[in-house]
């Protein structure tokens, strides 16, 4: 990112504004996809992102790292704090049913990163959650923690309750395809 476009989006430049908004978009909408359970609030929640983001542009130093990091950052403290925010105001019954039911038959390799994505996020909010963290985006368990407030022993125990429902609900259902065609081929 050109420190010359920061420079002018500090400057209350809109057009300056508009193109680090555009060139940005990408990148940080993928970032919120990837933290948000329910999808309906991508727009909510990137308004937001870019709300702190030019807010706080004064404070980004191109010495401690670059622009996507800093504001992927803020992109993934919001969806975070508006997921949480939004599941306190709600009341969910976990219905075991959907949960433990096996999904459709697909090869992991034939999936565009999308229909992984809605796969995934077919397991619990909670695993959900920290395997975005901590997988996805790096997080430590103890970064992730702090952010869900939780503790970093839950955590590791949602994470690895969430890999083991990637492997019943995805990775099971690869290898019952690769059965299903190696018979076939037979």
């Amino acid at each position: 990112m050109p420190n010359n476009l920061i420079r002018r989006c500090l400057d209350n430049d809109r057009n300056a504004q508009k193109e680090l908004y555009e060139l940005t978009l990408p990148y940080l909408r993928a970032t919120v996809q990837r933290q948000l359970y329910d999808r309906t609030e991508e727009m909510d929640v990137l308004q937001e992102v870019y709300l702190r983001i030019f807010r706080s542009l004064s404070s980004f130093n191109s010495e401690k790292g670059t622009f996507l990091n800093w504001s992927s950052r803020i992109a993934v403290n919001t969806a975070i704090s508006f997921g949480v925010r939004s599941a306190a105001n709600q009341t969910m019954t976990l219905d075991f049913k959907e949960h433990d039911s096996a999904v459709e038959s697909f090869a992991i390799e034939s999936l565009t990163a999308e229909q992984l994505l809605a796969e995934i996020s077919k397991m619990p909010e909670d695993f959900y959650r920290i395997f975005m963290l901590v997988s996805i985006e790096g997080f430590t368990h103890q970064e992730s923690a702090k952010l869900l407030t939780i503790t970093a022993d839950l955590s590791r125990q949602r994470l690895s309750r969430a890999k083991a429902w990637i492997r019943k609900h995805v990775l099971v259902t690869e290898l019952e395809e690769h059965n299903v065609r190696q018979k076939l081929n037979a």
